[in-house]
């Protein structure tokens, strides 16, 4: 299932619905397909509708500011911000990518002293290398200076819905959690960790919409463009999924 739940939104992806319609006019000669083809990759390709579905995305979760997070019993901060890489003496290293945000804000809440626990989850796929991410966050946190035994993490998981279930079985009853993670992913993350039993805060950071004024680059395709298209549709297809799920289950 973990499989289909992965590889469903690359195969809708932007990138994927370019190739359908290239492959489709290579083969059929269709002078309209091959239009479309050059259409939507002027689209997928563009910043400022990039920016747009970035903005859709976190419209309702601004950055949050730390200093106005109250004192929880746990902060959680969700995986999906390390990268394992191996390198030629097999030796694995690990780098963090944009969404780095997360780990920071845990860090420095545990350090303001909002919190006496943090949470990291224990995010492994199966084709994964190394050790499960939770368990690398909490060496760094630990090198930070935070207590190894106020760090607690979760079983194994390998989505957010995964993490959802797992983080509940962590938060006692009447407690209250701040949950970190970004901005894009909140409303999400909050439909499936809300629970009657604990309170929910939102702690959103890694803002990726862009404020800036419109300038002659804004209207220049992008490959960063095209990652933060992909980005929306995979976002908005697990909107879509955990929506109906909720619903019909």
């Amino acid at each position: 299932m973990i499989y289909l739940h992965k590889f469903l939104p690359v195969l809708l992806s932007p990138i994927a619905i370019l190739l359908y319609f290239m492959v489709f006019s290579f083969f059929t000669r269709n002078k309209l397909s091959k239009l479309l083809s050059i259409i939507l990759l002027l689209i997928f390709s563009n910043p400022i509708v990039a920016n747009l579905g970035l903005k859709y995305l976190e419209k309702n979760h601004p950055v949050s500011k730390l200093t106005e997070i109250n004192k929880v019993d746990a902060i959680v901060v969700l995986s999906g911000m390390l990268k394992p890489v191996e390198l030629d003496d097999k030796k694995i290293i690990y780098e963090f990518n944009e969404s780095v945000d997360r780990f920071e804000a845990g860090i420095q809440l545990m350090k303001m002293g909002k919190s006496s626990k943090i949470i990291f989850t224990r995010g492994y796929l199966p084709w994964s290398i190394g050790i499960p991410e939770g368990e690398q966050l909490k060496n760094l946190a630990i090198e930070r200076g935070i207590n190894e035994d106020n760090i607690l993490l979760t079983n194994i998981v390998k989505n957010t819905e995964e993490e959802a279930k797992n983080i509940k079985k962590l938060i006692k009853n009447n407690e209250t959690i701040a949950l970190v993670t970004s901005s894009f992913h909140m409303p999400r993350s909050l439909k499936l960790i809300s629970d009657n039993r604990f309170k929910v805060i939102p702690v959103s950071v890694d803002q990726r919409a862009s404020n800036q004024k419109l300038t002659f680059l804004s209207f220049l395709p992008s490959s960063g463009a095209l990652d933060n298209n992909s980005l929306v549709v995979r976002e908005l297809l697990g909107r879509i999924y955990y929506s109906l799920k909720i619903y019909l289950f």
